[in-house]
């Protein structure tokens, strides 16, 4: 293969990136596709045997692809199956998983192999897409150095199988700030486990996002920044002594960084405080402080908002707001008098509510709360075709899905009292039922109706400088059921989905979760069977709040199996 193949085989394994059983009448959550414990100590080590004497074109091969599966990683071993030049100059940037290799095929000085469900990695980390067939070919080229067969042309990625991923790597996130800097974006990226999760973490972030994301994220975290040696924690306190040609940040811009090192970091249950040096000198922090707790990111997080738990819905055309058992008509214009409503959403911490006339028609606004100046409903859209239940997002933007005879028509509101038309690839123009959007405001998820079944569509969306949605990009299908309809969806973490689908239609159930990067390999999802009638879910992407399958007589907490009564409202949901 030529030095230009490699590339373009290497170009296309990361940037493709664009039976019958009885069925349980109800059960617990169960896990689906576990990762296993992600301790450690599970994954046992593998030493990398090395070429030896008088091995084969096939046995170097195999070799190499054992050889970049070594524990803890190092690619030191592999590097000796490649010519002197190739292992100078092989970057593996990247990873590819695969669940099996097929027969191996000898043409002449090549060697090449076909992956089964394959699947990509960028060079942060994150998933990209699992490989169609034609992508999904490994090919090494081999020629004689010092008598001996060697690799000419590895693709700069580490390609290592799918059960050895799952043993050695966890799903964690990478904090970004939205364009505004007002909100962190978590990005979810695979990390190897053991004792450098943080160090590991830290040189992910240092990287900056990735191509894909430049418009849709921003960082305060310099270029330019390495870390030497490590992130060591003691006492709970991780040191972060970065070293690199970076420029002198103001206070302001140093907050932020911190606060995107912060939000990372404690996915380390045991990090509770940073002390962050660049070059050797500390980083000034807020007030008199000589530590940065890592809860001070908070105030960044568009999940925490003041109203996680509490649930909205309907009751005799009256908005109702509490917890379970105990929702009280609001006392804004949606509680006071009874609307004819079909759905509602109420912003995120806010004080706004949109709805959904009768007639699906209309889109209502309003204060969530009797406003001082005596204010009440406005008309937002006054000439839908059916519209579909809102989504807010923490920042008071809000996501119209109009489903006319033309297709799915998506419509925004950057926090006013105007209305427009953003054009979606792979959602507009669809038959579309339902939309969702994240907290932070850059993830659009939509349930499309195909000839073939449902699909979940996730999408980026690009927000410019003074908030305001600048267009939507990178649709790509995360989710797919064949010959079957699902029922709703809901957000059940800040990167994760449940999905509502019939079983035995009218009595049996299944809530699933799908990743919303789309990622298959690597993660932990929850499956249940819920018995009954089942209209919704009601979810939020906070890990403490439960979720809810809704009936018309009761609640089924999903992750605990446990029924609950009767509550007689309908379009029961959490904010958003």
């Amino acid at each position: 293969m030529t030095r230009t193949a490699r590339g373009v085989l290497a170009v296309a394994l990361v940037t493709v990136l664009s039976g019958c059983i009885d069925l349980p009448d109800e059960g617990p959550v169960v896990d689906a596709n576990v990762t296993g414990e992600h301790d450690s100590e599970q994954a046992s080590s593998i030493d990398a045997r090395p070429p030896q004497p008088g091995d084969s074109r096939l046995e170097v091969v195999n070799g190499f692809l054992e050889a970049m599966m070594a524990w803890p990683i190092s690619t030191s071993v592999a590097k000796q199956f490649l010519t002197d030049d190739a292992a100078e100059e092989w970057d593996p940037d990247s990873t590819v998983i695969y669940t099996d290799l097929g027969t191996p095929r000898e043409d002449g000085s090549t060697v090449s192999f076909r992956m089964r469900d394959a699947a990509a990695l960028d060079e942060s980390g994150g998933w990209r897409d699992t490989l169609p067939p034609e992508q999904s070919v490994l090919e090494f080229r081999l020629t004689v150095e010092d008598g001996e067969f060697r690799i000419l042309d590895p693709i700069d990625a580490l390609v290592v199988r799918s059960s050895w991923f799952q043993q050695r790597y966890r799903q964690a996130s990478l904090y970004y700030f939205d364009p505004t800097a007002q909100v962190l974006v978590p990005e979810p990226v695979f990390v190897p486990v053991g004792e450098t999760f943080a160090t590991d973490l830290v040189t992910a972030l240092l990287t900056g996002p990735p191509d894909r994301l430049r418009e849709v994220v921003r960082t305060f975290v310099p270029e330019r920044l390495s870390v030497v040696l490590g992130v060591p924690v003691v006492d709970g306190v991780a040191t972060l002594d970065l070293h690199g040609d970076a420029p002198r940040t103001s206070a302001a811009q140093s907050g932020l960084m911190l606060a995107q090192l912060a939000a990372t970091l404690r996915q380390e249950p045991s990090i509770t405080a940073l002390r962050v040096t660049i070059g050797g000198e500390e980083v000034d922090l807020p007030g008199a402080a000589t530590l940065y707790d890592v809860r001070s990111a908070d105030a960044f997080d568009p999940a925490d908002t003041g109203s996680a738990g509490v649930l909205y819905g309907l009751r005799r055309g009256r908005l109702v707001v509490g917890g379970f058992g105990e929702l009280q008509s609001v006392g804004g214009p949606f509680g006071r008098d009874p609307n004819q409503l079909a759905s509602v959403a109420v912003a995120p911490g806010g004080n706004r509510v949109a709805a959904v006339t009768l007639d699906r028609r209309q889109v209502l606004v309003g204060a969530l709360r009797a406003p001082e100046d005596g204010s009440g409903i406005a008309v937002l859209v006054p000439d839908g075709t059916d519209l579909s239940r809102p989504s807010w997002d923490a920042s008071g933007r809000l996501w119209l899905l109009d489903r006319t005879s033309q297709g799915a028509r998506l419509l925004v509101s950057d926090g006013d009292e105007r209305v427009r038309e953003v054009d979606v690839p792979g959602i507009s123009g669809t038959e579309a039922r339902r939309i969702l959007v994240s907290r932070d405001g850059t993830r659009l998820v939509a349930l499309v109706s195909g000839p073939k079944g449902d699909q979940l569509v996730a999408a980026r969306i690009v927000i410019d400088g003074l908030g305001r949605v600048d267009r939507v990009i990178g649709a790509t299908v995360i989710w797919s059921v064949t010959g079957a309809a699902a029922i709703d969806i809901a957000w059940t973490g800040a990167a994760e989905i449940a999905v509502l689908t019939p079983a035995r239609p009218g009595e049996l159930f299944e809530v699933e979760t799908v990743a919303a990067d789309g990622a298959t390999v690597g993660v932990d999802t929850l499956s249940t069977m819920v018995s009954g009638r089942i209209l919704g879910l009601a979810g939020e992407p906070y890990a403490q709040t439960p979720i809810y399958a809704v009936a018309r007589d009761s609640l089924v907490d999903i992750r605990t199996g446990e029924r609950l009564a009767a509550v007689r409202v309908r379009d029961l949901d959490y904010a958003g």
